[in-house]
């Protein structure tokens, strides 16, 4: 808790550092696959002129100067682009925040946790990139959307499902995560909902116990875990019901996350049927 609100207090001072350059900034880094997806959705992604290698959308961000990744920036190629304003998530690059403020660089990041934080993040990303409208325009379009989505759903009993990050060792995705609030949003019961933090190693023991109705693979290794004789047992497995899905719309804070759960939701229904 005392680390968290660190970083909290961290975010927030150099949050305060956006008062310090224009209203619009000509010259922006992302430091995030997520802010530079936000940053183009804002209409901004003219004006960006520098992303990590990770900023795969949308395909023009590939065409701008890479700066290193998400956890390893190269500082040099960074001040060369002369930026007006640094864009990151603080959940990825909080050992970088003190040292960019040091060079005397605008900085600026959000760190959203939920749906709901994502659209405020849209909104303050907007604020101070001189996209304001954008920004509130996005959230909005965002809330209708998640709205229109929840109304779907019209399953009486939630589904048990296991989501695997990575098979070796296994991983999941637990509370605190966003893949958690898919699966509660879109009606299915996490059966990793009770670890004890957001992306546990879990017992392959206790996903046979617990019975998954559902298997949601992120790591592309479907023959793999159709191939698993332990897991033969399971209801996912005996009734095919394991799929494959785009590990960065599940993860990445942005507006599709919504077609994460407008996925997530088809896999339900057709589960339960």
């Amino acid at each position: 808790m005392k680390k968290r609100m660190t970083l909290l207090l961290l975010v927030l001072l150099l949050a305060l550092s956006v008062g310090l350059v224009q209203a619009a900034p000509q010259r922006i880094v992302s430091l995030a696959p997520s802010v530079t997806e936000n940053l183009f959705a804002l209409g901004v992604g003219d004006r960006v002129v520098g992303v990590t290698s990770w900023c795969d959308y949308p395909e023009e961000a590939t065409t701008k100067t890479i700066i290193g990744d998400a956890m390893s920036l190269n500082l040099e190629v960074l001040l060369s682009l002369e930026p007006d304003l640094v864009v990151g998530d603080a959940n990825l690059v909080a050992g970088y925040l003190e040292t960019l403020a040091e060079f005397g660089i605008p900085v600026f990041v959000v760190a959203p946790t939920t749906l709901q934080e994502v659209q405020e993040s849209l909104i303050s990303i907007g604020e101070a990139v001189g996209a304001e409208i954008e920004g509130w325009a996005l959230a909005t379009a965002m809330e209708n959307r998640l709205n229109g989505l929840l109304a779907r759903i019209n399953r009486t009993e939630t589904v048990r499902v296991f989501v695997e990050i990575w098979n070796e060792p296994l991983m999941s995705a637990g509370p605190g995560s966003f893949i958690d609030e898919l699966i509660v949003l879109a009606g299915g019961e996490n059966i990793a909902g009770d670890a004890d933090n957001p992306w546990p190693v879990f017992s392959e023991e206790v996903v046979i116990d617990r019975d998954p109705e559902v298997v949601i693979l992120t790591g592309f290794n479907l023959e793999e875990v159709l191939g698993r004789s332990a897991w033969q047992s399971t209801t996912a497995l005996k009734q095919g019901a394991v799929y494959e899905v785009d590990p960065n719309l599940y993860s990445r804070t942005t507006p599709r996350l919504l077609d994460a759960l407008e996925e997530m939701i088809g896999i339900l229904d057709a589960v339960a049927q």
